[in-house]
């Protein structure tokens, strides 16, 4: 019976590390390098493809990773939100279920727009790029 008053402490510094961890530089900047890859096939859609006006976020995804599903792969587990506003698009990463925002990209640039992972407070999963402004020709 000792044993156990033991080990419920130490099963519950496990439980907090764990669920407190931040990723890794190395893994987000993994990340940033696919939803590059992904943002610019949304951006190809929205830009280019009629069939996409109207389109809910998830199916305007789909649609736009169709030719190459494995665009999605290192997403697995995670919320992948899609921004259109009239021609200009962005795409949204955040933890699973919309927790906290990790990565924004707008499809026009070829650079990840915003690494938002590493802000320090609670970073909710809704856009702040202004397409708009970001896509301006």
């Amino acid at each position: 019976m000792k044993n156990i008053y033991k080990i419920i402490p130490l099963l519950a510094v496990c439980l907090f590390t764990g669920c407190a961890t931040r990723p890794s530089a190395q893994e987000m900047n993994y990340l940033a390098s696919a939803l590059t890859k992904v943002s610019a096939a949304v951006d190809a859609t929205v830009r280019h493809r009629r069939p996409a006006d109207g389109l809910p976020e998830a199916e305007l995804l789909q649609l736009s990773t169709a030719h190459d599903p494995a665009l999605m792969k290192s997403f697995d587990g995670l919320t992948v939100r899609v921004l259109r506003d009239g021609r200009d698009s962005a795409v949204l990463v955040c933890e699973a279920r919309g927790g906290k925002a990790l990565l924004e990209d707008a499809g026009c640039t070829a650079k990840l727009d915003q690494h938002r992972w590493n802000s320090g407070g609670v970073d909710r999963c809704e856009f702040t790029v202004d397409v708009k402004k970001v896509c301006a020709r």
